[in-house]
């Protein structure tokens, strides 16, 4: 899948929507697996429960016994229904390291035309590990 489909495909979750609580689903995701299986998720922020789009995507990922990603992309739209891709924020990213080092080499969507690997994302990911 190109990145403008990936793109199309998270776009196509957004569905904000204002609750007494918060907002739910401004922000979508859509991810490509290892295996190839495309994953998608939607953020909320209601409360004290707030939880990214990434995260529910990811989340989903894992409830299929799968762990490592090769494509991933979140969007939001305005309200002239514009998508506009968005980096994952940091706890996004150390959880897509966490949940499988492979993951290092996950093309993570700036934008249509640019890309970048987790691993550059993350430059000092290597001081979140134990030292002896």
């Amino acid at each position: 899948m190109n990145n403008k489909d990936l793109i199309a495909k998270a776009a196509s979750y957004v569905n904000s929507t204002k609750t007494e609580g918060g907002l739910l689903g401004d922000v979508a995701c859509a991810l490509i697996s290892k295996s190839g299986v495309i994953y998608v998720g939607v953020c909320a922020s209601v409360g004290s429960n707030t939880f990214c789009a990434e995260t529910n995507a990811i989340g989903s990922m894992i409830s299929e016994a799968e762990f490592e990603i090769k494509k991933i992309v979140a969007v939001w739209k305005n309200e002239k229904d514009e998508v506009f891709v968005i980096s994952p924020c940091g706890n996004c990213r150390q959880l897509m390291y966490e949940v499988h080092p492979n993951n290092l080499q996950t093309i993570v969507l700036l934008d249509r035309d640019k890309e970048i690997s987790l691993k550059d994302l993350l430059p000092h990911y290597s001081s979140w590990k134990k030292q002896d």
